[in-house]
C-alpha cells in the first residue's frame, strides 16, 4: 500500500510541476516578446527625436543607442530567461519540500505549520522591518522628498543649524580620525574594494550581496542601527534617489523605535554610505568606435552621518569617492583609504556608545528625547561643572546653559561652539579684560576641530538695533562715541573685529546718557595685517565696504564703516 501511495503521489506531483512549468514558459515568452517589442519603439522614438532636434551634435548619441539597442535587447532576454530558472530552481526546491513533508508524515512527526511561520516572521523582523505607512523606496522618492520640504519651515537649500559632529561624539571622532594617515591594511582595502567595484555584474542584486545591508548592535528589539548601505547600479536606475532612500530607512528605523524605552536616550547616531553609478573611462575615438570605446570603472560612494534630535539630521562627512584604482593620483586613493580607516575605527566607538544604552535607561531615566547636543564636564576655577543646556539661541551654534556643581551655586552662562581655527580667542579676551566683550569663563577643546567658549551670560542687554530707535539725538551721539572709543581701542592694540553689525553690538541703558556696550562674535576677528575676510559672505542682505571682499585683508577703516 504504501508503495502505491508513494508512486500516485509522485505521478501527481510530476504532473502538476509539468503544467507550472508549461504555463510560465507560456508567460514568459510572452513577456519576452512585449519588452523587446516596447524596447524598440523606444528606442527608435528616441532616435528619431535626436535627428529631428539636431541632427549633427545628436549623432554620436543616436549611433550609440542603435548599436547599444541589441545589448539592452539581450539583457532582457537573459533577464527573464534567468527569472524562468529562478522559477524552475523554486518548483524544484518546492518539489523535494514535498517529498521530506511527505516522509515526516508518515513517520508521524507533523509540523506545526503556523508556528514555524511565526518564528520565521520574528527572525526577519528583528534584521530589518518596513513601517508599512511610507517605505524607503518611496521616501526615496525626489518628488516624494520635495512634497515634504514644502511643508517644513527650513528653506530646501538650507542644512541644519547644528551639524551631526556637534550633536554625536562618534562623527566628531570621525572627522579626527580622517585627517589621520592611513595606514597599511587600510591602504590595501581601499585597492581591493575600487578592483571589486570595477566588475561588472548584469544585475544590480548580485551587486547588492556583496555591497548592500545594514549592521545593527545588538538584536531583536534592543537592535541599534550602525550602518546601512544603499547601492544602485545606476544614479537613476529607479524613481527613488539611492541618497534619500537611505535616509527613508533611517527614518523608518527612527519610528520604530519612537515605543521603546530607549527612545529617550540615545539620538540613535547612524553612518549611511551611498554607492551608485558608473565611472566611466572614455579614450579618444572615431565615430564609428564610439559605442565600444570606453570603460566601466567602478561606481561613486561617499559618507553621511545621521542623528535624531527633535527631527532627523544627516550630514555629509567626506566628499564623494570614485571607486576606482588611481594609479597617477595617490592623494584620492590616500582618502579613500582614511575614510575607511575613520569607518573601521569609529563603528568600534559606535559600538561602545550603544553597550551603554541600557546601563543609561537604568541610571537615568529620560522623558524627553535628547535634542541638544552633549557637552564634557568644564573646570572653572578649579571647581567642576556639569553643563546642562537650556535653550539653544536663535539659530546659531549658541547655547544658553546651567553650569551644576554638587558642591556649590549653579552658574547660568553661554556657551559657544565654533571651530577652533575660526575664533580669535585673544580678541575676545582682550576686550573682555576691560568689560568690552563678555567675560570667558573657561574653553574646552572637543574633537572634529570644535572650541567651546563659556562666557557671561547678559540677561540685560539688547542688540543695537533692538534699543537705537528708542533714543533721542543726544543719547545716540552718546551711544556712537561709546562703541567708536571701544573700536579704537582694539586697534590700538593692533587688532580688528571685521564683523561689527547691529547683532554684534549689545547695548545695556545705564543712568543719564551712560551705556555699557560690549561686542561679541570674534570668528573673523584677529591681528591687523593677517585678519582675512572668509569665503562665501553673504552680499544679498549686507552691506560691506569697498574692498571687502573673500580673502581679502581686513583693515581698520572696514571696522569703521
Amino acid at each position: 500500500i504504501a508503495s502505491e501511495l508513494d508512486t500516485k503521489n509522485n505521478t501527481t506531483i510530476t504532473v502538476e510541476i509539468e503544467r507550472i512549468l508549461t504555463d510560465v514558459y507560456k508567460k514568459l515568452t510572452a513577456e519576452i516578446n512585449t519588452k523587446i517589442t516596447n524596447e524598440l519603439s523606444t528606442c527608435l522614438s528616441e532616435i528619431n527625436t535626436e535627428l529631428n532636434d539636431n541632427l549633427l551634435p545628436k549623432s554620436k548619441k543616436s549611433i550609440h543607442m542603435m548599436l547599444a539597442m541589441p545589448l539592452r535587447i539581450n539583457n532582457i532576454e537573459e533577464a527573464c530567461y534567468n527569472n524562468f530558472a529562478l522559477v524552475n530552481a523554486s518548483i524544484e526546491a518546492l518539489q523535494n519540500g514535498l517529498i521530506q513533508h511527505y516522509v515526516i508524515t508518515r513517520r508521524n512527526q507533523p509540523i506545526d505549520a503556523n508556528q514555524q511561520s511565526v518564528s520565521n516572521h520574528s527572525e526577519a523582523s528583528n534584521r530589518f522591518h518596513i513601517s508599512s505607512s511610507r517605505t524607503p523606496s518611496i521616501l526615496g522618492e525626489p518628488e516624494e522628498w520635495y512634497k515634504r520640504q514644502k511643508t517644513n519651515a527650513v528653506d530646501a537649500i538650507s542644512s541644519s543649524s547644528i551639524p551631526v559632529s556637534l550633536l554625536c561624539s562618534v562623527f566628531r571622532k570621525f572627522k579626527d580620525l580622517y585627517d589621520e594617515l592611513s595606514e597599511s591594511e587600510d591602504n590595501l582595502f581601499a585597492y581591493d574594494f575600487c578592483i571589486e567595484m570595477a566588475k561588472h555584474y548584469n544585475y544590480e542584486s548580485v551587486h547588492n550581496c556583496r555591497t548592500d545591508g545594514t549592521v545593527y548592535y545588538g538584536d531583536g528589539p534592543n537592535a541599534y542601527r550602525e550602518v546601512n548601505v544603499e547601492y544602485k547600479k545606476h544614479n537613476c536606475s529607479s524613481e527613488a534617489c539611492p541618497y534619500l532612500e537611505n535616509c527613508g530607512y533611517y527614518l523608518t528605523f527612527c519610528a520604530e523605535k519612537e515605543e521603546h524605552s530607549s527612545y529617550h536616550v540615545p539620538n540613535f547616531p547612524c553612518f549611511l554610505i551611498v554607492i551608485s553609478g558608473i565611472v566611466i573611462n572614455l579614450v579618444d575615438m572615431s565615430l564609428s568606435e564610439f559605442a565600444t570605446n570606453f570603460t566601466f570603472l567602478g561606481p561613486y560612494f561617499f559618507v553621511s552621518g545621521a542623528v535624531f534630535a527633535d527631527v532627523a539630521i544627516v550630514d555629509p562627512l567626506t566628499p564623494v569617492f570614485p571607486l576606482m584604482w588611481q594609479k597617477y593620483d595617490k592623494a584620492m586613493m590616500v582618502s579613500i583609504a582614511k575614510t575607511f580607516r575613520a569607518l573601521k575605527i569609529s563603528l568600534r566607538l559606535l559600538d561602545q556608545y550603544y553597550a551603554n544604552v541600557d546601563e543609561l535607561i537604568q541610571d537615568e531615566p529620560q522623558t524627553v528625547h535628547p535634542m541638544h547636543p552633549s557637552f564634557p564636564e568644564v573646570i572653572i576655577d578649579n571647581k567642576s561643572y556639569m553643563v546642562q543646556i537650556d535653550s539653544q539661541v536663535s539659530t546659531n551654534l549658541l547655547w544658553e546653559v546651567t553650569l551644576l556643581n554638587e558642591q556649590g551655586p549653579h552658574l547660568t552662562a553661554y556657551v559657544k561652539a565654533v571651530k577652533k581655527d575660526r575664533y580669535s580667542l585673544d580678541t575676545h579676551k582682550l576686550l573682555a579684560e576691560v568689560g568690552y566683550a563678555p567675560e570667558v569663563y573657561t574653553t574646552s577643546i572637543i574633537p572634529g576641530n570644535w572650541i567651546l567658549v563659556y562666557m557671561e551670560y547678559l540677561n540685560n542687554h539688547s542688540i543695537l538695533n533692538n534699543i537705537i530707535s528708542n533714543l533721542d539725538d543726544q543719547k545716540r551721539n552718546s551711544l556712537r562715541k561709546k562703541i567708536k572709543g571701544i573700536v579704537e581701542y582694539l586697534h590700538n592694540l593692533g587688532y580688528i573685529h571685521r564683523d561689527l553689525r547691529e547683532g554684534n553690538i549689545l547695548v545695556y541703558q545705564l543712568e543719564g546718557n551712560e551705556f555699557d556696550v560690549k561686542l561679541i562674535d570674534f570668528e573673523w576677528s584677529g591681528k591687523v595685517g593677517s585678519a582675512c575676510y572668509s569665503p562665501f559672505m553673504n552680499r544679498k542682505t549686507i552691506q560691506w565696504p569697498d574692498g571687502a571682499e573673500d580673502w581679502k585683508l581686513v583693515t581698520k577703516n572696514h571696522d569703521l564703516f
